[in-house]
């Protein structure tokens, strides 16, 4: 995923998360899921990152 980071640090869990495990969710704030989306543990569900996936269908 380009802009993604590989990996994520859970400090809910203190963990490490590879990009591809987190749960992908929309954003809060009306941002647009097609470009944003919220990576989040799959363990707790808590929030580790928002990022740009608005280039993902052009890659």
């Amino acid at each position: 995923m380009p802009g993604v980071p590989e990996s994520f640090h859970c400090e809910t869990c203190d963990r490490e998360v590879a990009a591809g495990d987190a749960t992908r969710t929309e954003t809060f704030g009306g941002l647009d899921p097609e470009t944003w989306q919220s990576c989040c543990c799959p363990d707790c569900g808590r929030k580790l990152k928002t990022v740009f996936v608005g280039l993902e269908d052009e890659v």
